[in-house]
């Protein structure tokens, strides 16, 4: 069994926007085959990942009329603007690579089977107005709806990533001391093995299939005044047609416990009997 835990990253294609970092985690179980130098390794485990996008400033001007019917502009300023995307996946390894002595690599594909995605946002958002006529802009006038620093927030929503993804895997490392003390480790230091890896896993495929979404920022006249929205990128319109892949890189620990073997077994045959033929040892049966 494994566990293993480092940085997420997820790539895309928006222009100007940076990619999103996190961390990503998994525990699997795997039948590993040695034979030789050569390794063979099948599983599964479950993969979490927490990604955070950081975005970019905005300033959005919105032409009003106050109480005196007076032209004016109001500027929204969004700052500290981020999003958060949840990420569950099982995924299936199968992996090809060797051993020697203590060193050892593993390199092949991933298929990954989405369970469950989300994501929601959060900003800060200033409010002031400018008109022609004065000099300054009106802050921190509530009674007009201009204030400073107020905290907006989207309500965690439903994030549909592609149902399957490929990942390109592969890491190095090598055996590591055995923490056991039990007689039985001491004398068998093979039957449990112990190994610490670094790894990459880069996923092939465009994992965002979400289209037609909302502008990142929106607003909407209301009785009370005017209601302002924040969409998470990668349900905006702004992430419409672009290209999503995640990166993972970080540390793997491994156990693994020998499986049991069968022992020698003997084929009784009667005519190598007649000639005087034995073979000691192993249990013995009857062709």
């Amino acid at each position: 069994m494994h566990v293993d835990a480092g940085y997420s990253s997820l790539l895309h294609t928006i222009p100007g926007q940076k990619a999103a970092m996190g961390v990503s985690t998994c525990f699997g179980l795997d039948y590993r085959l040695n034979y030789n130098n050569f390794l063979f390794s099948v599983g599964a485990e479950g993969m979490y990942e927490l990604n955070a996008n950081l975005l970019d400033e905005m300033n959005v001007p919105i032409s009003m009329i106050d109480t005196e019917d007076d032209l004016f502009d109001m500027h929204v300023f969004v700052e500290k603007s981020r999003d958060i995307t949840h990420m569950a996946n099982v995924n299936i390894p199968i992996l090809f690579g060797g051993e020697w002595q203590r060193f050892y690599f593993l390199v092949g594909p991933k298929i990954s089977l989405n369970l469950y995605g989300a994501t929601s946002s959060t900003a800060l958002v200033t409010t002031y107005g400018e008109y022609d006529r004065y000099y300054d802009d009106f802050y921190d006038m509530p009674n007009h709806q201009f204030a400073s620093g107020q905290p907006m927030s989207s309500e965690l929503l439903p994030l549909k990533w592609a149902s399957m993804n490929i990942m390109a895997h592969v890491e190095i490392g090598g055996r590591v001391g055995h923490m056991f003390k039990h007689r039985q480790f001491r004398l068998n230091p093979d039957k449990v093995r112990m190994y610490l890896a670094g790894y990459v896993d880069l996923g092939l495929l465009n994992i965002h299939t979400d289209t037609g979404g909302a502008p990142l920022f929106d607003y909407r006249e209301t009785d009370q005044g005017v209601q302002f929205y924040i969409q998470p990128l990668l349900v905006s319109s702004m992430s419409d047609g672009a290209v999503f892949r995640n990166l993972n890189v970080g540390i793997k620990y491994t156990i693994a416990f020998e499986m049991p073997k069968h022992g020698k077994s003997y084929i009784y045959d009667y005519d190598k009997v007649d000639r005087d033929y034995r073979k000691r040892g192993g249990n013995q049966t009857i062709r």
